[in-house]
């Protein structure tokens, strides 16, 4: 258990599913308004919970948990990515909030910091990425509040609602993690 502040982040246990489930059914909880609603990707992510827990040294999915009431609110997830050098591979995140109610608390920017610190901690990876929908507000705040700089954009790379949208990449180096750590 990684615990912060407010929250904790945690491995996913087996009575996390009802929540799984309850989230899948409001494309705004689990996935988002800035993903596809996609309920098949739930059984592939229950399958692989089977087999590896969700944890492994190639990727990880953490349950966020309040620490004053123990609830179980949303997820971090991190994947070693291997472009574009598969010898030197690096962490991509994502995160959401599946509870709406505790949206806008802090509670996300808390458990994408505590992750960003456990991985520069336990891998010898000199970045972290991102990919974030641009028009996905909210989630460049966080990435901007925690160090996180702008480093480009893919081009018509998802479809969503019917159009072709871009994803911004964004970039944290361990270098400038470091300096934030200092002030």
């Amino acid at each position: 258990m990684i615990r912060g502040s407010k929250i904790a982040l945690r491995p996913i246990r087996d009575e996390d599913w009802l929540l799984f489930e309850q989230w899948a059914q409001a494309r705004e909880a689990l996935w988002g308004a800035y993903q596809r609603h996609q309920l098949d990707h739930l059984p592939q992510l229950r399958q692989a919970y089977q087999q590896t827990g969700l944890l492994s040294r190639q990727g990880g999915f953490l349950m966020i948990e309040t620490l004053v009431d123990r609830k179980a609110i949303g997820f971090v997830r991190y994947t070693l990515l291997q472009f574009p050098d598969a010898d030197l591979p690096y962490p991509e995140i994502g995160y959401g909030i599946g509870d709406l109610s505790e949206r806008g608390k802090g509670y996300t920017q808390e458990a994408v910091g505590l992750l960003v610190d456990y991985l520069f901690n336990g891998y010898p990876c000199e970045r972290i990425a991102s990919f974030v929908d641009v028009e996905n507000l909210p989630s460049v705040k966080v990435l901007e509040r925690l160090g996180f700089q702008r480093e480009g954009v893919m081009r018509r790379v998802t479809f969503r609602d019917g159009k072709w949208r871009d994803m911004a990449i964004y970039g944290l180096l361990r270098s400038d993690h470091s300096k934030k750590g200092e002030e």
